[in-house]
């Protein structure tokens, strides 16, 4: 495939489908831009999870998925601040960790109120948590990734081409409160297999999944029994 072939099939996909939303929860993510770029696992609450999964859910070969909205619920502070960055207008993010750093830092200079505050091309910041999150999400189907979920094959069949939200921990996990503001918003708890897995990799299935309908055809005869 030609790098041309490759953007018209992008943008093809991109203009059939609804918006991919992955929400990630930041359990100690800093919420202030003091943490050092020279040490972002040590000085941001493991900030460097989420920069791992911003770079899984946006960056392509060639460009970054337009159809992509991340939203980075950080936990780490006395007040709980979200960063949103959306790929329809998203610029300056390339595939290193430390890149995608100096942008999520840039925005938490910006002063947060309840409402979204434009940082970088993209990148928005605002006071609240995951309940605020969900409820901008009500209209989207809900998938929260949980060891102990449904197999994700089970929802084979399913029409995902609207919006669609995928509710994924950092490397502790969702903590009570949190699966509590989940269940209540109407998240199907699921599971991409047996075996633990990183965020930013279950993220690169999870669009792998999408870009493949993956689960249209799945539902073809097939069932998670079957394998």
């Amino acid at each position: 495939m030609t790098h041309m072939e490759r953007k018209w099939l992008v943008s093809h996909l991109s203009s059939h489908l609804g918006m991919r939303n992955f929400v990630i929860i930041g359990n100690k993510a800093t919420t202030t831009p003091t943490f050092s770029l020279e040490d972002i696992p040590g000085t941001s609450g493991r900030l460097d999870i989420l920069c791992r999964c911003v770079t899984a859910a946006f960056v392509l070969s060639h460009g970054i998925r337009r159809d992509v909205c991340v939203y980075l619920v950080l936990l780490g502070g006395e007040t709980p601040k979200t960063v949103r960055l959306d790929g329809e207008t998203l610029r300056h993010l390339n595939p290193d960790e430390r890149t995608t750093a100096a942008l999520l830092k840039k925005a938490l200079v910006v002063p947060a109120t309840p409402d979204w505050a434009l940082s970088t091309s993209g990148i928005f910041v605002r006071t609240g948590g995951l309940a605020n999150v969900l409820a901008d999400l009500k209209g989207a189907r809900m998938l929260c990734l949980r060891e102990e979920g449904a197999d994700i094959r089970s929802i084979a069949g399913c029409d995902l081409s609207g919006d669609v939200a995928f509710i994924l921990g950092d490397h502790m996990g969702i903590a009570p409160k949190e699966g509590t503001v989940i269940e209540q918003a109407g998240a199907v708890a699921v599971s991409i297999g047996p075996v633990s897995l990183h965020a930013d990799h279950c993220i690169v299935l999870i669009n792998w999944m999408m870009d493949t309908n993956f689960f249209l055809g799945y539902g073809q005869g097939r069932s998670p029994s079957s394998d």
